[in-house]
């Protein structure tokens, strides 16, 4: 049976059109629209990570984070089996503004909030609940702040709809926080057309540490290290092209060139 019929007759929606996600990097998502509304779909070749999946949406949903939300097939099903034994996972469509649409005029208020929300994320999600892969590097052994992570915060997979929203959890993993905050600040606050965005990086920093002083000076000082074992991990990973690895290589210039920004924010 052809997807759009498959899905269509198993979640009980009128399918106007099913696309390929052409932005995905997995090649596994797909944008579908319906009379009422748009869904998102995710076919997993793996039961184990599918599974993965919809207990951190449910979970992360029920925390009240603003993220894609698991629907439910017509026989009360958090998944459907296709004939070739893939599984399908139908997601919410998230409403909102991608980060990289507004970046351009983002405000003090949406930073803001995005720090406060990525705060808030990592100190309700200290265990490793949903039985998620470790970091897949090593950091330094006096970090001891750990929870679940995004591991790939683009600006396209950050939204704001008058709170910030996260989607794609597929890299997701479990280790220190500090690395979410490395990451972020490697994608979101540098780039190889506006350089280091250093305001609204101290922002951001003071922002999500708030108070916590203590905190603040013990992973300020090793932040740069994090972004940069990030960036060489993920060149190593994933075959770029040319243009997309000399970015990464820029951020990672950056980060050596600002070194002392680390320790005067």
């Amino acid at each position: 049976m052809h997807l759009k019929d498959t899905i269509s007759n198993k979640y009980k929606i009128n399918i106007l059109s099913i696309e390929k996600n052409v932005e995905s990097t997995d090649s596994n998502v797909y944008i579908i629209k319906t009379d009422r509304c748009k869904y998102v779909a995710k076919m997993y070749t793996s039961r184990k990570h599918a599974l993965q999946m919809i207990r951190l949406h449910i979970d992360l949903y029920n925390k009240g984070f603003y993220i894609p939300q698991i629907i439910k097939s017509k026989n009360n099903s958090n998944y459907i089996i296709l004939e070739n034994k893939n599984i399908i996972v139908l997601y919410s469509f998230l409403e909102g503004y991608k980060l990289s649409e507004i970046m351009n005029n983002i405000s003090s208020d949406i930073i803001k909030n995005l720090a406060k929300t990525l705060r808030n994320f990592h100190d309700k999600t200290k265990e490793n609940i949903y039985e998620l892969d470790s970091v897949p590097f090593t950091i330094d052994k006096s970090i001891n702040r750990y929870s679940l992570l995004h591991f790939d915060l683009t600006k396209d997979n950050i939204f704001y709809n008058n709170k910030i929203g996260f989607i794609d959890f597929d890299d997701a993993k479990y280790g220190p926080s500090i690395i979410d905050v490395a990451i972020l600040i490697s994608l979101v606050f540098i780039s190889k057309s506006r350089g280091f965005d250093i305001d609204n990086f101290k922002l951001f920093i003071n922002t999500y540490y708030e108070n916590d002083k203590k905190l603040k000076k013990k992973e300020l000082k090793l932040i740069k290290e994090c972004a940069i074992k990030w960036i060489d991990y993920t060149l190593n990973k994933i075959d770029f092209n040319p243009s997309i690895k000399n970015s990464f290589e820029i951020k990672k210039k950056l980060l050596e060139l600002n070194s002392k920004i680390f320790e005067e924010v």
